[in-house]
């Protein structure tokens, strides 16, 4: 009994485990559906099982949902039928058959396409729009495959072929089929085609007019006139727009015509062109009370428009007041001023003009709101003359006052030119440069350095100075140099400020042998034509000198040179001179060495010419007396009485001036220390020194000399004493006490 009991579920379960083992899961054949239908054509889709365990239930589904619309019938317990009549473009999609049973379901699925001609979803239709603004011309339509709109034109103004509408140009296709058109202008009206075809029967056209009308636009050319009272005033404005287009000036919305007391002063004037039409109102002589504000009106049969345009009467500004400079630098000064009545009309600017004689004009402007400005870009130490005036809507004012400045001083922009090696011996350099140009001076220039350093030496330059003079080149011997070495020489310009950028190095190399030395040069005689020199030589040297070369030239010339071949020979006279210019003379030797060492340069300058002129020596040609100097015979003797007459008188008094009693003089170590004295040295200026000397060495000298004011402690601070500071310089030059040669500018004298 047992045995039965725990045995009969087991058997259940196997006979129902086997059960469902043997059941099948239906089987669907696939759907046939027709290869091309149409609309409004009839489609009717079958499903069949093909096998499987009953009962099979059967259900359809397009795009996978649940089928509610459509003819559903079973015709057996294996086949269900699916009818769709008509067929239309909603119908398109993938239809599945699900059959299922208590194991389970499948599914079967097909694609429906049914092909349409197009149809107008949104058909297109005439347009008329304001010009300036966005034209949409609405095409739509539908069919299957897609329907594919595109649009043609034809404009107003042509009657070319229809042109294909692409996207540009501010026209943009949609995906929906509709042309935009932005800021439509007139060009852009005419006859447009919207054309939609899909490849299934002929595709729809249609035409439609796209019309662009302008109504007026009125626009100002300024928004406020303003006139000098009393001056004729014209108030213009623009207006474009579809013809008939009338216009009207009013006044507080009254015409101009109907206003007393200023009609007979107006007159109307019209410029037609081909984008717009300007209008035009002339007031002449105007008055206070024509100030206000004016409309400008314009009309078409689409419209009106107007804008507004203020007259103002003013007067220009006067010139700015109490214009002052503030601060001045070398490139740049600081100029202030107060502001001045504007002339009823807002300040609009300050400007500051400048300029230099001879040179240009310059200006800078700025802004109302500022009463200073900088000028910049200025060159140093440079007069400038300047004055400001201001400006407002009218006009500008009258410039204030001439002023003038002087920039600030400072260091040379610009180094020295043609800096170049003229001569070069074993231990020696001749070199020659420009000044710098006389814009980049910057201030007086006070000399040159000539640096110059050992190509193969990590030391810095040493530095010669030269100075300055007025001169238009310099010419300086560089000396104390090694045999055969390379050096590195640059030429600098200098002034109280700093100095100035050097020039480009230039790369020299001295000889390798031994040089002659260089020869001394004397100036022995000078006179209004001639110049006559004499030169000595080292006595262990003579026999290696075959002749000498001199070199001369007035300042600024180029160098002549005479070749005396004779070694003997030791004077020489330079004849046909200028008088009374400055000349430079250095002589060379040579020898079967080479060429010596050149002397020192002598700077002297011929006497003005002479009524006698004094004879050359006899080893030069006297040159003849010109035709100026015989007439000078009869003009000058009258001259010369009335300068000695002077002399005379003036030496009596110096005399006597001498004679006069003095407090007892102090040398320079027994000079009071108070506070009132002041020593200053000054280094000299130039090299030249004009000398007079006649025949047979006889020299005449000036009295030159220097005085320092004194203050005594037992005398009053307003009781100067002065007393010579030459001392027996000026007593050796007077009694020729001195040696016998006088060195001058590094010429001697004999």
């Amino acid at each position: 009994m047992w045995t039965r009991s725990v045995l009969l579920p087991w058997i259940l379960f196997i006979l129902i485990f086997r059960s469902i083992l043997c059941q099948e899961l239906p089987k669907l054949n696939p759907l046939s559906l027709p290869e091309s239908l149409s609309i409004n054509s009839r489609a009717r889709l079958l499903c069949v099982a093909s096998s499987g365990d009953q009962p099979i239930d059967f259900q359809w589904l397009k795009d996978g949902v649940l089928l509610s619309s459509g003819k559903i019938e079973q015709l057996d317990e294996w086949t269900s039928s699916l009818t769709i009549n008509p067929l239309s473009l909603e119908h398109i999609g993938n239809y599945t058959c699900k059959a299922s049973n208590t194991i389970g379901a499948n599914y079967v699925t097909a694609p429906l396409f049914v092909t349409a001609p197009p149809q107008w979803v949104i058909e297109p239709s005439d347009l008329q729009i304001r010009a300036g603004k966005s034209a949409v011309l609405h095409c739509s339509a539908e069919g299957s495959p897609k329907v594919k709109i595109s649009w043609k034109r034809k404009s107003a103004e042509s009657h070319q072929n229809l042109l294909t509408v692409l996207s540009g140009d501010n026209f943009h296709v949609h995906e929906n089929g509709s042309l935009l058109i932005s800021n439509a202008q007139k060009s852009k009206g005419g006859t447009y085609v919207c054309e939609a075809s899909n490849g299934i029967g002929s595709g729809l056209q249609k035409s439609i007019e796209l019309i662009i009308f302008e109504s007026p636009v009125v626009e100002r050319i300024v928004d406020h006139v303003t006139v000098e009272r009393g001056q004729t005033a014209y108030l213009s404005c623009l207006a474009r727009g579809d013809p008939p287009l009338s216009f009207e000036w009013l006044r507080d919305h009254i015409s101009l015509s109907d206003r007393p007391g200023i009609s007979e002063r107006i007159s109307f004037s019209e410029l037609p062109s081909l984008q717009n039409t300007q209008f035009t109102i002339s007031i002449i002589n105007t008055k206070p009370a024509d100030e206000g504000l004016y409309s400008c009106l314009a009309r078409n049969e689409f419209g009106s428009d107007e804008k507004d345009v203020r007259l103002m009467l003013v007067e220009r500004p006067q010139p700015p007041q109490s214009v002052e400079l503030v601060d001045i630098w070398s490139r740049s000064v600081r100029i202030r001023w107060s502001s001045p009545n504007n002339g009823n009309s807002p300040i609009l600017s300050y400007t500051v003009e400048y300029w230099t004689n001879p040179g240009g004009h310059w200006n800078i402007t700025v802004s109302s709101s500022s009463s200073s400005a900088i000028i910049r870009g200025l060159k140093p130490f440079t007069t400038y003359n300047y004055h400001v005036w201001a400006s407002n809507s009218v006009g500008d004012s009258d410039p204030s006052q001439q002023s003038h400045f002087r920039t600030a001083k400072e260091e040379p922009s610009a180094p020295p030119v043609d800096v170049r090696v003229e001569d070069k011996g074993s231990k020696f350099v001749r070199l020659s440069w420009k000044p710098p140009p006389r814009g980049d001076w910057n201030g007086e220039l006070g000399g040159y350095f000539v640096g110059y350093r050992q190509k193969a030496s990590s030391l810095p330059e040493t530095f010669n100075t030269v100075e300055a003079d007025e001169t238009n080149s310099y010419h300086y011997m560089l000396r104390g140099l090694r045999l055969g070495t390379e050096y590195l020489i640059t030429v600098r310009a200098f002034n109280e400020v700093g100095n100035g950028p050097p020039s480009e190095e230039i790369l020299i190399r001295t000889h390798d042998k031994e040089s002659l030395p260089h020869p001394i040069l004397l100036v022995q005689d000078i006179g209004s034509t001639f110049i006559q020199v004499k030169w000595n030589t080292v006595d262990e040297f003579k026999s290696s000198i075959s002749g000498y070369t001199i070199h001369y030239r007035k300042s600024g010339d180029k160098w002549n040179e005479i070749s005396i071949p004779d070694a003997y020979q030791h004077a020489y006279t330079l004849t046909n001179l200028d008088p009374g210019l400055p000349y430079q003379i250095y002589l060379t030797s040579h020898g079967y060495t080479g060429i010596s060492e050149p002397s020192e340069i002598a700077t002297v300058r011929t006497s003005p010419e002479a009524i006698f002129q004094p004879t050359p020596p006899s080893s030069q040609v006297q040159p003849a007396v010109d035709d100026v100097t015989q007439i000078l015979y009869i003009v000058v003797p009258v001259a010369v009485a009335t300068v000695i007459i002077v002399i005379v008188i003036v030496s009596a008094c110096v005399y006597v001036y001498s004679k006069r009693p003095l407090p007892p003089s102090h040398t320079y170590g027994d000079l009071p220390a108070s506070k009132n004295f002041s020593y200053m040295h000054t280094a000299p200026r130039h090299r030249d020194i004009p000398i007079t000397i006649s025949g047979n060495n006889v020299m005449r000298y000036g009295s030159p000399y220097s005085t320092v004011p004194l203050t005594r402690p037992e005398q009053e601070d307003d009781e100067p004493i002065y007393e010579s500071v030459v001392g027996d310089t000026l007593r050796k030059i007077k009694e020729r006490s001195f040696d016998d040669d006088f060195k001058i500018s590094n010429a001697t004298i004999v």
